[in-house]
């Protein structure tokens, strides 16, 4: 049996083969300069290389930002011209054309001289010859007319391995322009992406070293070249592969991957697991209780189904995604240009607003994409004035106006941290494509096939957006008489004109015409013309020209709808991808890279090409993965995929996102009315929170911080952390808010009512307790003398003739008023906030509690569990629950124990 099992994994190793003729390809260098030899080696093909593999221009050496011992490579030589000047022209030359052998990068490199990087050859090496021949030949660099590399193979493209310690040796053949081919493994550089599993020789010898897949990578010139090696974890494999059902195209190539790998996936999740996994990943919210048992007690077969449309119908669909989307497009208060002039808060609004509205609509996501690609704040022809009396009615504090209906909004161009175009291109691509592009502002990247060029080309297509004043004379006229009169406002900078709704000096987005004046400064005279470069060239494409009447976005935008975009759609459908399962198909979702290929080619070419097929249809593609077997696995293991973390053999327990973790502490302690509405309305909930937060003790988003809410100040997915913390546990088990939320909870207050009961105060002690309550009410009367003096502030300003001067103190005092409002609301009936110790906390009651039947008990205990872990208790966690609660000094406190208890469970703050 074992036999036949290794026949049927050589097969397959062999059956994916390259069919590259090995003898169209030159011998590799390391058998060619060995001897002696009339060739002349080639300073890209040959030297560069080689000094690669050496590690000479690595970053931890020559390649480095600095260099070192005051001599400087390009990192991994992507620059041929700085590289010849530096070997043959610098202050200390490493080549010496009149005495070959005392060239330094031949001495230090095989350490006849003293040299900080060690030993990297022999003298008799065929590396050191092939350095010498090129030496001895003239040292030339790289002529324009040279053949341009084309592309890198290499075979066998997949290893199946059959036990650790197996080895199988890479061929690695680069091809250029003209056809000419040539084995140059021994020129690669190496890398394995998981030395548990396989690792590589400096000559590209692969030897397994433990169960799993991975990939090694090779490195020539600007070539990146994965294949895949696996080592299967059992020997059910082939013919001996159970029968695993496969209901969608989805399951199929998940499995087919899995049985490759002889791992088998985990038994599908149970009921309750399903619908709080779904609706937690789907909308960000938990079941309510109702929801749990009216699913539980459906017979019917496609009841998982029927409740993925219900979702993707609801409200908080859009909220919780919209919410998600924008921790991608860096949709932060904080982060806008204009912060300073009060509308930052709501232009953050206004964004979130128009995408969520897209989302609920299903429109097409190239659509939402162009909708903030190629936007332009004035619709086409729109005059100034109309223009800013639009933007005043949607940022009034009174009835404000939406910009739902606007074909774009311009906001992605409003950002602070997106002014320069070099942040614009590394933007876009991180949001667009999935690419993190910003090492090849500096140098080629390490890990993809971009330069520095690539880096500059793409930018160019961003050069001429700007976010200013307006360009056209008549409108920048009004656009500096409203100027003036913000200035004038010293103290309220114009705050008050936006409050009312009146002509405010917007600036806007527009793209300017070539040899438009550049803002250099403030002295006007010396202002430039634009140097606009004529042509841009998107990644991995042809130039293109950029006329002056073309807004170059659009042929940007053009480029990224093309249906065999390499990028676009698959970066999006990734990151959707990890948003239900917790790690990506590519992972990290958010870097795209040929270093980096997927963990299962064939799922996500299935599905970028599905998404793409369908007019990128979104809740398609959020069907396709939530009706998926794959997606509903369970978290339970088996012996096979017990360490899987990356071929989706079962459900990876994530902790909730931090949105999602304080909104559910919120429904589960809420009435069913307020849950109702919560379902029906997110509007005022935590996953459709815009505004930016201070991860500070004491500020109102403080919980939102530990959980790892991004900031959405870089590019970068990482900025979310999905990852446990004492902080979190500290939090839910000891923090004043959350026993403030558990004795204001609006359904334990309603037991509460049943028991006769009213809780009065949390406390230590007797004399902490009297303390603290005379504390809360000095703290009631010091904010109710500051809201009558507000009071009476604000009616003296409405009296008489209104002045900017007037308006703006005005709207500062009923901004306080609001505020002290706020806050003497949350005092009022507040429970003095006292962090708990364990076997000294008390509940006072004012009245002899009522006593309640075990039915009765029963009943809520079952709703507590319902409304925290969505499924109901055991019979054991039942009688435990209840039997805690009877025999409770005071059962209304042993209620909020067994619900405190609960919210403390894993089972709880994580999605499973």
């Amino acid at each position: 049996m074992r036999q036949s099992i290794a026949m049927w994994m050589a097969l397959l190793a062999c059956g994916t083969a390259s069919t590259l003729p090995a003898a169209e390809a030159l011998k590799p260098a390391n058998e060619r300069f060995a001897a002696e030899t009339q060739e002349a080696p080639s300073f890209q093909r040959h030297v560069l290389p080689l000094m690669g593999r050496l590690g000479c221009n690595g970053r931890s050496c020559h390649g480095s930002f600095q260099g070192q011992g005051g001599f400087r490579l390009s990192l991994f030589g992507y620059d041929f011209k700085a590289d010849h000047d530096a070997l043959l022209k610098s202050e200390k030359p490493r080549v010496d054309l009149t005495d070959v052998p005392e060239s330094l990068m031949l001495l230090k490199a095989s350490l006849e001289t003293p040299h900080k990087g060690g030993k990297r050859m022999e003298v008799d090496s065929w590396e050191y010859k092939l350095l010498t021949r090129w030496i001895q030949t003239g040292a030339k660099g790289v002529e324009e007319d040279d053949i341009g590399f084309e592309r890198l193979e290499i075979s066998p493209t997949q290893i199946v391995f059959t036990k650790p310690g197996e080895t199988v040796q890479l061929k690695v053949t680069a091809i250029w322009r003209d056809g000419q081919q040539e084995d140059v493994t021994p020129l690669c550089r190496f890398r394995t992406n998981d030395e548990s599993v396989s690792e590589i020789s400096l000559n590209g010898v692969v030897k397994s070293l433990g169960v799993g897949d991975t990939h090694i990578v090779a490195f020539y010139d600007n070539g990146v070249a994965p294949v895949q090696t696996l080592l299967p974890v059992s020997n059910q494999v082939g013919p001996n592969y159970p029968a695993i059902p496969t209901p969608t195209k989805v399951d199929e190539l998940v499995v087919q991957k899995l049985k490759t790998l002889g791992m088998i996936p985990s038994e599908v999740s149970t009921d309750a697991e399903f619908l709080r996994r779904v609706s937690l990943d789907m909308t960000g919210t938990l079941p309510s209780p109702v929801e749990v048992e009216a699913f539980l007690a459906d017979s019917s077969a496609d009841k998982r189904a029927k409740k993925v449309d219900e979702l993707l119908e609801r409200p908080a669909y859009s909220a919780w995604w919209a919410t998600r989307i924008s921790d991608v497009l860096g949709n932060n208060p904080v982060n806008f240009l204009d912060n300073n002039n009060g509308t930052s808060q709501r232009s953050s609004t206004l964004w979130y607003n128009w995408l969520q509205t897209r989302l609920r609509d299903n429109m097409p996501y190239d659509k939402i994409i162009e909708g903030m690609l190629v936007a332009n704040s004035r619709k086409a022809g729109q005059s100034y004035d109309d223009f800013i009396a639009e933007m005043a009615a949607a940022y009034r504090k009174e009835s404000p106006t939406d910009l739902n209906a606007h074909e774009s909004v311009p906001y992605f161009w409003e950002r602070r941290t997106f002014n320069q175009p070099p942040e614009r291109s590394m933007a876009v691509a991180y949001a667009f494509l999935g690419v993190r592009l910003q090492c090849a502002q500096c140098h080629k990247h390490p890990f993809d096939q971009w330069t520095q060029d690539d880096f500059n080309q793409f930018t160019n297509f961003f050069g001429r957006v700007v976010y200013r004043e307006p360009a056209d004379k008549e409108a920048k006229a009004r656009y500096n008489e409203l100027q003036k009169i913000v200035k004038a406002d010293k103290k309220d900078k114009g705050k008050s004109l936006l409050a009312a709704g009146q002509p405010f000096p917007f600036r806007e987005v527009y793209v300017q015409a070539n040899g438009a004046p550049e803002k250099k400064g403030n002295d006007k005279n010396k202002r430039p013309k634009v140097t606009q470069s004529v042509t841009a060239r998107a990644l991995g494409e042809e130039q293109v020209a950029l006329n002056g009447d073309v807004d170059p976005r659009q042929l940007l935008m053009n480029w990224l709808r093309e249906k065999d975009n390499p990028y676009f759609a698959k970066a999006f459908v990734n990151r959707i991808w990890a948003g239900y399962f917790g790690v990506g198909i590519i992972e990290p979702a958010d870097d795209l890279n040929l270093a980096n290929p997927p963990s299962n080619a064939a799922l996500l070419t299935y599905l970028e090409q599905g998404f793409v097929a369908r007019g990128y249809d979104i809740k398609w593609l959020h069907r396709e993965i939530a009706n998926s077997r794959t997606y509903q696995l369970s978290w339970r293991t088996n012996e096979t995929n017990l360490h899987d973390n990356r071929n989706f053999s079962h459900s990876i327990p994530r902790r909730l996102p931090a949105e999602v973790a304080v909104d559910a502490i919120q429904l589960a302690l809420a009435t069913d009315d307020q849950i109702a509405q919560w379902v029906k309305d997110p509007t005022g909930r935590t996953i459709s929170k815009t505004d930016g937060y201070v991860r500070n003790r004491g500020n109102a988003d403080y919980a939102l911080g530990i959980f790892g809410r991004p900031a959405r100040l870089t590019n970068c997915d990482c900025e979310r952390s999905p990852e446990p913390s004492l902080l979190q546990t500290i939090y839910l088990r000891n923090d004043g808010e959350v026993f403030r939320k558990l004795n204001e909870s609006g359904w334990l207050r309603e037991i509460d009512k049943r028991l006769g009961a009213e809780l009065a105060v949390v406390q230590r002690g007797k004399k902490q307790g009297e303390k603290m309550a005379q504390q809360g009410k000095n703290q009631r009367q010091a904010l109710k003398n500051a809201i009558e003096k507000s009071t009476a502030l604000i009616a003296k300003l409405k009296a008489g003739e209104q002045t900017p001067e007037k308006l703006a103190e005005l709207a500062t005092a009923e901004k306080a008023l609001a505020k002290q409002e706020r806050r003497f609301a949350n005092l009022k009936d507040a429970v003095p906030d006292v962090p708990a110790e364990p076997g000294v906390e008390v509940a006072v009651t004012k009245a002899p509690e009522n006593k309640l039947a075990d039915a009765d008990w029963d009943s809520l205990i079952r709703q507590a569990y319902l409304r925290t872990v969505s499924r109901p208790p055991t019979a054991e966690e039942l009688q435990r629950s209840r039997q805690y609660i009877t025999e409770s000094e005071q059962t209304s406190t042993g209620m909020r124990d067994v619900v405190w208890a609960l919210l403390n469970t894993k089972e709880f703050i994580v999605n499973h």
